[in-house]
Parts: C-alpha cells; sequence; structure tokens
C-alpha cells in the first residue's frame, strides 16, 4: 500500500509539455531578512523562516513542512500542529477552521480543526482495527485528499476511491471527486474516472462549479476539467493546456491559475474563465501550488530558486492591463531551505 500511495501522489505531481505565451524575465529573490518564526498555537520549530525585507502579506497562509501545518502571518511563519502526520491544508470561507489530510497506515482522514490548531474532529473514518501488518487490513482501508471548502462554507469537497482495494495483488481504486458537510456524515460521489485519478479540488466563488486536475493512471496526459454543479455535468476546462494542474480560482471569478508542464519546466499560467486568455505568470521553471491573495491582488505559489534543491514560499503582485489580461511582478522568494511540501500546497485565508 506504502507503493500504492507513492503511485497516487505521483499522479498529481503530473507535468508534460505545452504551447504557452511569451516568457517574462527569469526573476530574481529578493534581499533575505532573518525572522524568527512565532508560535501560533504551539512551539515554535527550531528552524527559523528566512523573509524578504520588507513583506508582510495580508491575512493568513498556509503551508505544510516535515508531516505539520504552518501559518505564515504579516512577515513570519509559525508552526500549527506537530503530530507529523499533516498535509493540505485548506481554510473555511470565514477562516475559522481549516481542513487538511492526516496520514495513517496505509489510510489518511479528513480533519477539521479551529484556525488556532485547537478542537481538531474527524469528518472521515477510512482506517482500520486489523493488525497493522495484516493483509487484512490492506482491504479494509481507503484515502483521502484535496480537500476544498465551498464558498458557502455547508460542503468539503475531496478526492477518494469508490471503495476499499480489490484483487490479488491488491490494487487501489482511482480517485474520484466526492462532497461531504463539515459535520462530517455520509459522503456523495460526484464524478469519478475509472481510468484517472481526482487531483487539486476548487470551487468557483459562485459555488456552481468545481475545477480540478485529471491524472491517468495509464498513459495520457494530466488536464484540468469542470464540474457544473447545478446540471451535474463534467467537462474538459476549455482554453487549459493539457499537463496542467494545481488549480486555484481568483476571488473574482474571473481567472483560473494553474501549473503547466512547459517543455522541461513547470511554471504557473493563469486562464480566463472563458477560456479565451491564456497568460503565463512566471518563468521559474519549477513552480507549482499557486493561490490567490482574499484581495486577489497577490498570488503565492511553491517554487525551486536557479540555486536551489528544494520549495519555498514565493508571491508576486498581480494587475489587470489595459488590454484586460491578467499580469503578473517579479516574484519575490519569502523563504530560503525551508523545504516545504509541495505536494500540500498553499491556502490564503483572511
Amino acid at each position: 500500500m506504502i507503493r500504492q500511495l507513492c503511485v497516487l501522489v505521483v499522479s498529481m505531481w503530473a507535468l508534460a509539455a505545452c504551447s504557452t505565451p511569451a516568457a517574462l524575465p527569469t526573476p530574481t529573490a529578493a534581499p533575505p531578512l532573518p525572522v524568527e518564526p512565532t508560535p501560533i498555537g504551539a512551539p515554535a520549530a527550531p528552524a527559523p523562516t528566512v523573509a524578504a525585507a520588507g513583506e508582510p502579506l495580508p491575512g493568513r497562509l498556509l503551508f505544510v513542512k516535515s508531516g505539520d501545518i504552518w501559518l505564515w502571518q504579516g512577515n513570519r511563519g509559525g508552526q500549527l500542529t506537530r503530530h507529523g502526520q499533516a498535509g493540505q491544508p485548506a481554510f473555511s470561507p470565514d477562516g475559522s477552521r481549516i481542513v487538511f489530510v492526516r496520514y495513517g497506515e496505509s489510510f489518511s482522514d479528513l480533519v477539521l480543526m479551529a484556525a488556532d490548531g485547537s478542537e481538531s474532529t474527524p469528518l472521515t473514518n477510512n482506517g482500520s482495527d486489523l493488525p497493522l501488518n495484516g493483509i487484512e487490513r490492506v482491504y479494509d482501508v481507503v484515502w483521502a485528499f484535496a480537500p476544498a471548502f465551498a464558498p458557502g462554507g455547508d460542503e468539503i469537497a475531496f478526492a477518494s476511491q469508490f471503495g476499499p482495494p480489490f484483487g490479488s495483488p491488491a490494487t487501489d481504486h482511482p480517485l474520484a471527486l466526492y462532497t461531504i458537510a463539515p459535520t462530517g456524515g455520509e459522503r456523495l460521489l460526484r464524478y469519478g474516472d475509472p481510468a484517472a485519478h481526482i487531483g487539486r479540488i476548487t470551487y468557483t466563488p459562485d459555488g456552481t462549479t468545481l475545477i480540478f486536475g485529471l491524472t491517468p493512471t495509464g498513459n495520457g496526459s494530466a488536464r484540468l476539467l469542470r464540474y457544473d454543479r447545478i446540471a451535474e455535468t463534467v467537462s474538459q476546462l476549455r482554453g487549459a493546456p493539457e499537463q496542467s494542474y494545481d488549480p486555484a480560482v481568483s476571488p473574482d471569478g474571473a481567472w483560473v491559475a494553474f501549473a503547466t508542464r512547459d517543455g522541461n519546466r513547470t511554471d504557473i499560467f493563469a486562464l480566463s474563465i472563458d477560456g479565451e486568455r491564456l497568460v503565463r505568470l512566471t518563468n521559474l521553471g519549477a513552480a507549482r501550488a499557486p493561490v490567490f491573495s482574499p484581495d486577489g491582488t497577490r498570488l503565492a505559489f511553491l517554487a525551486i530558486a536557479p540555486e536551489g534543491d528544494s520549495f519555498d514560499l514565493w508571491v508576486a503582485d498581480l494587475l489587470i492591463g489595459n488590454d484586460q489580461a491578467l499580469y503578473a511582478g517579479e516574484p519575490r522568494r519569502l523563504t530560503r531551505g525551508l523545504r516545504i511540501d509541495a505536494g500540500s500546497g498553499l491556502a490564503w485565508g483572511p
């Protein structure tokens, strides 16, 4: 099952080629300023972060490092959890709660907690009471990934399987799209493809549409799809290149940002919601997990600097040009060598 989990994680990293607009100049990091992390709900980890000088961010930003959730507020980061089993956090619309994935032995669950790290409550029960090393346990567990709150706060979308593994050797069902109430209870199947995994999920601000990544289990390219909640139909996101993943919708609903494989590089692009205009926002070569600030004026993402070997937190200013296209200013690196978990992405809340 550990092998199968690795396959699922790799599927959410899917990369491929696409045709894109002209590149922006390669950005350089702002001068670093050491900042000691402030404890937020738990004692601070011993390693400090490094922030770009004069770069306080509005709202609160979540990321994951070494299996724990960190919260970036102002111009410093603090560790929020200390159990080493967390991934893929997402804020509720009002910022009062966080839903995240908690990993167990050959399974994972959705957990809801207060934004200060207290009052944690499981939403799913995907584990097993059977012996940890027994084959029976393998056939008694499932996974949950990629939670996202609906704009109204009354629903959480996530990826999971139709049921436990089957066959011999044990084979996992592909990840399908589900929703569940923030109080737990019945999970509702919205969409599944027997030959592909659901990846990161995002809602449009009006709550009528979910946009998500889909990665084939065999040959084929990752792509972005949209699920219409009213018509209950699924279609490809028009205008989005193949080998795109990690979608995020702007607060005004006008743009979708995502990571796209461009030759042997991966960068952040944005597509107008009508599918008419595709723009490049970064030219770092190893960038993913974009997220808009609550006011839509900035974009945060994870990237590996040209001289680096791990993912750090970056931010860029956004503006709409006279041609009504979305443009990004020169990205600034906010952390250095922090080794953020890119598969867990980012969440930006009020």
